[in-house]
């Protein structure tokens, strides 16, 4: 279907354009938005009649032929640049062995070319180019260079750890494997990341499709509609709530606590584009069944069949979350995972926990992009977290942080503060994220007087030694009282 709707275009008789504008959207993101959708009847036909052939060559000929198809539909030429690490990383391979060496040099070529990619193709507004699945890419290829360095560990004895036990690899992948882990349909464009051993499980029929055929089924479509929804509510929600007018002289003559709750919700909805997009691609590989994950046993003691290995967003923990670290748990789930397992633990050497947190997000941000914003953002992350871990570890010891949590009124009362809260400083987190330049995102943060900078940042130095002292005085005067 993409090759023809590519065909249309270059005679000029696409409908995209004309689709675009009546649903106030840009070409490109329409664009994304059905090859990300084409991921689901992909994944029918593969069931159909591929997966019936039992040969693992001819099944990842079609992944790398279905990828390779949106790709050139969405970048045309330029695709040529997705292929390129892989073609690097198998000769890289090949040369030095997987090891130590290959992930050196898999990582800063991988990271390079995107940087690269980034100076050529990056402007002020979102951009949907080859870089967008490229940054996909990078993080596949990362964590697999490393998976096949700890399985050269696991052959000489060495020890791991549980995670990097389920990951390493003891064999390299041929290169039509690897060029089909890349170009797998349903998660080359927008992710999520996932390991190099579920793919080859996957192609080679480990994961129990047959007898649970009904089971997934059922949980890729519920995965599809509530990411239609979610999409939905993106549109509805970024119509009300945008940045033009963040940006706009008017935006100044509303009241300050207007203005931050305003800006709360922006974040709230905007961030429904990625979670829509995350729905939709989920659903794919819930119908391709890669998304097997074991099982789980229910509170009768029956065996559940786990579908969300490939879940990038946990949606409960999401819409609940009343401190930062509910985010982090929630959104992103994948990237997130591979920040943990391939770079911050990997920083164990330095000796220090914030220190090894605080590189992790700045690799993050070099992921995304050169733009200020990005920097901005995950030091606002940086920050709020720390400050919430420490916070939350002195309250609990407290007598009336125990008292507050006993009855159901100052409950409900912390809940609704904490989650005006999340939303509030969501939205002061978020704005350089998605403005990226600097004097963009600095006229907002000052129609906010920075208050996120005047909270979070004085934190260590002011904020807590005042706090400490303040508390233990009221905590001894409190349990005399009782």
């Amino acid at each position: 279907m993409l090759f023809i709707l590519m065909l249309l275009g270059a005679l000029g008789l696409s409908p995209i354009p004309h689709a675009a504008y009546l649903i106030s959207t840009t070409e490109p993101a329409l664009k994304l938005l059905l090859s990300i959708l084409w991921g689901y009847p992909v994944a029918i036909i593969y069931h159909k009649y591929i997966r019936q052939i039992k040969t693992p060559k001819l099944r990842n000929m079609y992944f790398i032929l279905t990828g390779i198809d949106m790709a050139a539909y969405n970048f045309g030429w330029a695709l040529i640049h997705n292929a390129i690490p892989a073609f690097v990383m198998f000769f890289t391979n090949l040369c030095f062995g997987p090891g130590k060496m290959n992930c050196i040099l898999t990582f800063v070529f991988n990271m390079t070319y995107l940087l690269v990619g980034y100076v050529m193709t990056e402007s002020e507004d979102y951009d949907i180019t080859w870089t967008m699945p490229h940054c996909v890419l990078t993080l596949k290829l990362i964590a697999l260079s490393f998976d096949l360095w700890d399985g050269q560990k696991l052959l000489t004895g060495e020890t791991l750890s549980e995670n990097n036990k389920k990951t390493a690899l003891t064999a390299s992948p041929t290169l039509i494997e690897l060029l089909g882990f890349v170009y797998f349909p349903a998660c080359f464009l927008v992710g999520p990341i996932f390991s190099f051993k579920r793919y080859a499980d996957f192609t080679s029929d480990k994961f129990p499709l047959v007898r649970e055929s009904s089971v997934y089924q059922k949980k890729s479509i519920q995965r599809l509609v509530q990411g239609i929804i979610y999409l939905i509510a993106f549109q509805v929600g970024v119509t009300i709530f945008n940045v033009k007018y963040m940006l706009s002289d008017q935006f100044w003559e509303k009241s300050f606590i207007y203005r931050h709750f305003y800006c709360g919700l922006w974040a709230h909805f905007a961030l429904y584009k990625y979670i829509s997009c995350w729905l939709l691609t989920e659903a794919s590989c819930i119908r391709f069944g890669i998304s097997y994950n074991g099982y789980k046993k229910n509170a009768n003691g029956e065996k559940i069949t786990m579908w969300d290995g490939c879940s990038n967003i946990k949606l409960l923990r999401f819409e609940g979350a009343t401190k930062f670290q509910h985010y982090i748990d929630s959104f992103n789930c994948n990237t997130n995972h591979f920040a943990a397992e391939y770079i911050y633990k990997r920083l164990k050497f330095l000796g220090n926990r914030n220190l090894s947190q605080l590189f992790t997000l700045f690799f993050l941000a070099l992921w995304h992009g050169i733009r200020s914003g990005y920097y901005v953002t995950f030091f606002n992350e940086f920050l709020i977290i720390l400050m919430e871990r420490e916070l939350e570890a002195f309250l609990q010891n407290t007598v009336l942080f125990k008292k507050v949590w006993e009855y159901r009124f100052s409950r409900y009362a912390m809940y609704i503060l904490l989650k005006m809260y999340t939303i509030i400083f969501m939205g002061w987190s978020l704005i350089p994220f998605d403005l990226k330049i600097i004097s963009k995102w600095w006229s907002i943060y000052s129609s906010l007087y920075f208050s996120g900078f005047v909270i979070f940042l004085p934190w260590a130095f002011i904020y807590k030694p005042l706090l400490k002292h303040a508390f233990k005085y009221f905590n001894i005067n409190y349990q005399k009282v009782q």
